[in-house]
């Protein structure tokens, strides 16, 4: 590393009894340098530039490259945490990111000391309370420490004392100084480098990974270790999520030269010694364990990767890489219509090599469910504002029922509007398209909009293609999904008051894109109003939200399925009859067709509007002229993904479908009247 490239505040004279005290032998106690790590000298080439004992540094590889010690192919994958244990001893490596109820199927803990020679207490140590004593797996030059000039590197089984994520403690590692001194200003033999965790565990509900852990020992100087991670199968079209762990030991402030895969530079392999803990020394802390996503790294076909890590007049000490990749990027695993491979590395719909649509750029996630909407819109006054954005985006993150694999609750919804309205909603698609007055007739109108605006060869698979217009069929139709489930709808509001309000907005995308998701007006069925349905789907809900009891609103799809209501047979003491109606208030509509909103909906609803409760009367309590038995539905539970073309299948709109009816202005008026 660059201990003495350059001269300290002390001048030639501290770099000449550094040189003395190596050549002499008298390891221990005197510090490559006193000084902070500088910049770099001006080099001429490999060896050329000043050493740590004052001469060329000549381009090396000493030791072996890490090689495969252990591979699995399970349902699962791995995490990594690395801990500096110089002038230490000790540490502490936290574990995150294990699923909950997953199965820990093996735990090994890497380490590197340099010393003289090997002693003793080199591969011993104590790792969350249990000695520990590890396998030797490498050895060579030391990192250009004067006082050591060998390194050594060690493998430890520990997988029955790790349980899940949690802090392991580690103690009792072969360190010359415990105080935690700057090992820039002191320095004594042993040198324990640093420590790595590797966990690797199993979730039934995790795609089929293949995990390949390598461990060795290779003193990188101005030259470059490589190795070969074999998958035993051929990378799929398209490939599975991969990730690789970069450890090792020496990495300064500086970095080093970039580690590659399959010749890509890695930038998030830096080796700048930034493992813990904090506040790290002058120059870092001398060990790393960099994790880092490929994102379309390994290509199809690919039977191996090669991993490189260089050293430049620095020394690096290599001492252990994990890897993972997906054995089925044609898999689904979240279950939303987009394939593994696509969320992980990107959609190239034509196979040319070149990603069309950069997914993980995007923030999609093949273990939670995402949804891609792309926003065009007649006139920015028709497009809500951010904060509208963001309320819609609000009630996906919300879902209650999303079952993704990684037990998380909720789903990504991506909202595309292009440049008008910040960042966090350009996906570099939505833009305005030409004001039409009246979409008339609205299915071919809509249709050649999105032919001309929308990227059908690259985006269909993965966008739901929706507009904000102004109106179509010559009515006031708030929106329009053409069929149900469907990949593209219709917001048009354009012919409200003020383009519709904040809420009316809100609740016709959630309800329109409902639709697209398959969902119906009545939940089982298209019968509207009815008030045990509390969902944006019903007519009753879309432009106001479920009114709640604390006084908010819910602009979201059902997460439950509430008892029936038979219209001839109602208790109006019980209510919607389930505890789960509680906090909710609903509406139903009177003998006189006016509309009524009780209070808790759970009991008390007097569904006859006469001022008395009885426990048996009849009463149309959603107004469509008929007694009959209300539905309900569990929207979340239920949602259909990849409408039309969205996930590879067939378009839904043509020229001569029919469209269902939508709630309008006149309808909506005329129930605020009642």
């Amino acid at each position: 590393m660059r201990r003495l490239r350059t001269r300290s505040k002390l001048g030639a004279t501290v770099a000449a009894a550094v040189t003395a005290v190596a050549l002499i032998g008298t390891m221990g106690g005197l510090p490559p340098t006193a000084a902070a790590d500088p910049a770099p000298a001006t080099t001429g080439g490999p060896g050329t530039v000043d050493s740590e004992a004052g001469g060329p540094v000549k381009a090396a590889v000493s030791g072996t490259a890490p090689k495969a010690f252990k591979t699995y192919q399970l349902k699962g994958g791995y995490v990594a945490g690395g801990i500096s244990l110089r002038n230490r001893g000790s540490g502490k490596i936290k574990i995150s990111g294990i699923p909950s109820g997953s199965k820990i199927k093996g735990a090994y803990l890497l380490w590197s000391v340099l010393g003289k020679s090997e002693g003793s207490a080199f591969k011993k140590g104590t790792f969350a309370g249990k000695k520990i004593t590890g396998t030797k797996v490498g050895s060579g030059d030391g990192p250009c420490w004067p006082d050591g000039p060998k390194g050594y590197a060690y493998r430890a089984n520990v997988t029955k004392k790790v349980k899940g994520n949690g802090t392991f403690k580690l103690k009792g590692f072969a360190s010359g100084i415990k105080n935690a001194a700057d090992p820039w200003v002191t320095s004594k033999a042993p040198l324990a480098e640093g420590a790595s965790l590797v966990v690797v565990y199993e979730k039934s509900t995790y795609p089929l990974t293949k995990v390949v852990l390598s461990n060795g020992y290779a003193m990188v100087t101005n030259d470059t270790a490589t190795t070969t991670v074999p998958f035993g199968f051929a990378a799929t079209n398209p490939v599975g999520a991969v990730k690789t762990t970069f450890i090792g030991g020496d990495g300064q402030l500086a970095g080093e030269p970039a580690s590659t895969v399959n010749g890509v530079p890695i930038a998030a392999a830096d080796w700048d010694g930034t493992d813990g803990p904090t506040p790290r020394y002058s120059q870092g802390n001398l060990w790393d364990t960099d994790t880092v996503n490929l994102v379309n790294v390994v290509k199809p076909g690919n039977t191996s990767a090669q991993i490189t890590v260089s050293g430049g007049p620095d020394c690096l000490a290599w001492v252990g890489q994990a890897f993972s990749i997906g054995v089925k990027g044609t898999a689904d695993t979240d279950g939303d219509k987009l394939l593994d491979g696509w969320e992980a590395n990107g959609y190239d719909y034509n196979g040319d090599g070149v990603i069309d649509v950069n997914l993980p750029a995007m923030g999609a996630n093949p273990l939670r469910k995402d949804l891609f909407v792309e926003m065009d819109y007649m006139s920015d006054a028709l497009l809500p504002a951010a904060a509208d954005l963001n309320r819609i985006v609000n009630v996906f993150a919300t879902a209650p029922q999303a079952k993704n694999p990684n037990g998380q609750t909720g789903i990504r919804l991506h909202l595309d509007a292009g440049a008008a309205r910040g960042a966090a909603y350009n996906l570099g698609g939505g833009n305005p398209v030409p004001f039409d007055f009246d979409l008339n007739p609205v299915v071919p109108q809509f249709k050649a909009i999105k032919a001309s605006n929308f990227d059908s060869t690259a985006r269909a698979k993965i966008f739901y293609y929706m507009i904000w217009g102004n109106g179509y069929d010559g009515g006031t139709s708030s929106g329009n999904a053409f069929a149900i489930p469907s990949d593209s709808f219709l917001v048009s509001l354009g012919r409200w008051p003020s383009g519709g309000t904040p809420d009316q907005r809100v609740g016709t995308f959630v309800h329109e894109f409902g639709h697209a998701l398959g969902q119906k007006h009545g939940g089982n069925d298209h019968s509207n109003y009815k008030p045990n349905y509390l969902s944006v789907m019903n007519y009753s809900f879309q432009l106001g939200g479920v009114m709640r009891t604390n006084g908010t609103r819910y602009f979201g799809y059902s997460s439950f399925k509430l008892p029936s209501l038979n219209e001839t047979n109602l208790n109006e003491k019980k209510g919607l009859r389930s505890k789960l109606a509680k906090p909710y208030r609903t509406q139903w509509v009177c003998p006189n067709y006016t509309f009524k909103i009780g209070g808790r909906s759970d009991k008390n609803l007097d569904w006859t509007c006469n001022g008395k409760l009885a426990k048996k009367v009849k009463a149309d309590i959603n107004g469509d002229g008929y007694l009959s038995t209300l539905g309900t539905y569990n929207n979340w539970g239920n949602i259909v993904y990849g409408g039309g073309a969205v996930g590879g299948g067939p378009a839904v709109m043509s020229n001569s479908m029919k469209i269902m009816p939508e709630l309008t202005l006149e309808e909506h008026e005329e129930h605020q009247h009642r």
